[in-house]
């Protein structure tokens, strides 16, 4: 190599190498006020569509930076434990949109248990109804407090289009892994493990440019074969919430959330072909569930036996899972892709794949090699507080995302957010201070613990949410001397009943000691005038 070329070389192999400043990446809120939003799609012309829970249609504008109502769908909301995660819960838009105007929808039959995959005609800002094309439903359950819905959509290349679901059962059990044969609702083996279901999969169907669709070749079952449904591309899956495509290899990515109670961990997956994942069976690499009789599953040869089980017996051997961390809410991002757009990502990114944590709201990025291998997890710090991210894409270099806001239902604080880099930015670190834990020494070891685990996913300090604000648990137990012994047991155990129908997990995944220094910091809690929120 000539001189003059080396020394450029290894400039530019420094620059690339060199970790970029947090101070460096700016993060606006781009608008706000969305209640309970689940997924969004940017359009060619830069706005952007967001679908709520709730049915309706809201859209972002650039230009003017305003947010209207695009329309709305006739969908099943939660009632009670009565369909608990249904709504209109997925959205994307055609590859040729700026030709056809067609957006894809995913949400809850009002009037039949089932959801529905269909494409609609969006035009002059408007969803329109009567333009709906149906290409197929999903049948669910949707008492007993099943949850688990999906709901993720993405097009690869080829116009294929791909949907996320869930295994639509009960996971507040006793045992991790829903195997309770007698009560269906409470079985994944009828769905996530069922080659006869729809649910618990990622789903794969081709899109005609006439808007027709077919069975693509590839899948994990060929049309025709006895027992199973063509359109399953993974299965095995718990809940997948989120998926997204590399846009250059086709490659499949999400998110599985994980169960509350061990064993457990969250899992990041990559399907470069189609393929099972194990689920009720198997979890990450290593952990194996038992079966009724207190046996461990054998991963080589796993078998559904279920009653409930209306697809083939002899199961694949599961893939390990891309990435696995401890248990708590995965939200995947996308693999990106170096641009020269003014405020795009630096190089230093170039073919990392992102994901966030939508209890813990941190983000973080996983380098991937020419094959699209692991070769390391990073942590992606920047220095804004988000509140539990949901989605995100990027867009000429520019990261979006979609915050759901701090609570479970009928939030109304969410967001939309855009991060974007360059050297001249410097963002100023927050404040310390957790606005959800106002009121608390959030210095103690006791709150420290709680950030770390799902516990504010379902409480804050000074609102109720899910569950009781803390100033509430210390307004009833607070002068109780016997306080911390008496809830160790609630919070160890879980409990249901005590505030409300929502019932608290188990949280088996702290020591003894860990838990109750959490319930100390709680009864600590002061009560801050000014602060619902």
């Amino acid at each position: 190599m000539k001189p003059i070329l080396l020394i450029s070389f290894l400039f530019s192999v420094a620059l690339y190498a060199e970790k970029p400043n947090p101070a460096h990446f700016k993060v606006e809120v781009l608008t706000e006020g969305f209640i309970d939003p689940q997924e969004m799609v940017m359009l060619p012309d830069g706005r952007i569509l967001i679908c709520q829970r709730t049915g309706n249609l809201r859209v972002w504008s650039p230009g003017s930076n305003q947010l209207t109502e695009g329309g709305s769908l006739k969908v099943a909301i939660k009632t009670g434990n009565t369909a608990r995660e249904c709504g209109f819960i997925g959205i994307t838009a055609d590859p040729e949109f700026a030709k056809n105007n067609w957006i894809y929808c995913y949400y809850s039959l009002p009037d039949i248990s089932s959801h529905r995959l269909s494409r609609f005609t969006f035009k002059d800002g408007q969803l329109v109804p009567s333009s709906e094309h149906i290409y197929f439903e999903v049948p669910t359950e949707r008492t007993d407090s099943t949850c688990h819905e999906g709901g993720s959509l993405a097009f690869g290349p080829n116009r294929m289009l791909y949907l996320s679901t869930g295994d639509n059962t009960n996971p507040f059990s006793k045992p991790a892994t829903p195997i309770e044969e007698d009560v269906k609702e409470r079985d994944a083996q009828r769905s996530s493990s069922n080659s006869n279901d729809l649910r618990g999969k990622v789903l794969r169907i081709q899109i005609n440019p006439d808007g027709t669709h077919k069975i693509p070749e590839g899948n994990l079952f060929k049309p025709g074969t006895d027992k199973t449904r063509p359109e399953i591309y993974t299965m095995g899956l718990r809940n997948p919430y989120r998926i997204s495509i590399n846009p250059k290899t086709g490659t499949l990515y999400w998110s599985e959330v994980a169960p509350d109670k061990k064993p457990t961990g969250e899992e990041i997956n990559q399907a470069k072909t189609a393929g099972y994942y194990g689920w009720p069976y198997v979890i990450t690499d290593t952990k194996v569930f038992n079966n009724l009789a207190g046996q461990a599953f054998e991963p080589a040869s796993l078998k559904n036996l279920s009653k409930n089980n209306t697809g083939i017996t002899d199961l694949p051997v599961p893939r390990n899972p891309f990435h696995f961390y401890e248990r708590s809410c995965s939200i995947i991002g996308e693999v990106y892709h170096a641009t020269k757009d003014q405020h795009a990502f630096p190089a230093y990114y170039d073919n990392y794949l992102f994901f966030s944590d939508w209890n813990r709201s941190w983000f973080k990025a996983i380098k991937l090699d020419a094959d699209e291998k692991n070769v390391a997890v990073e942590e992606f710090p920047m220095n804004f507080k988000f509140r539990k991210p949901i989605d995100m894409f990027f867009n000429k270099g520019v990261l979006y995302v979609l915050e759901y806001g701090n609570g479970w239902y009928d939030v109304k604080d969410g967001r939309l957010i855009r991060v974007s880099y360059d050297t001249s930015f410097n963002q100023i670190t927050p404040p310390d201070g957790d606005p959800r834990l106002v009121g608390t020494n959030q210095k103690s070891k006791g709150v420290k613990l709680m950030q770390a685990t799902t516990c504010l996913s379902c409480h804050t300090a000074q609102a109720k949410i899910v569950g009781p604000s803390f100033v509430d648990i210390v307004e009833k137990h607070g002068k109780d001397p016997l306080a911390v012994d008496n809830l160790f047991e609630k919070v160890r155990k879980g409990s249901v009943g005590v505030w409300g129908e929502q019932a608290m997990p188990a949280h088996i995944l702290n020591t003894d000691d860990e838990v109750k220094e959490m319930i100390k910091a709680i009864l600590a809690t002061k009560k801050e005038q000014g602060h619902t929120k």
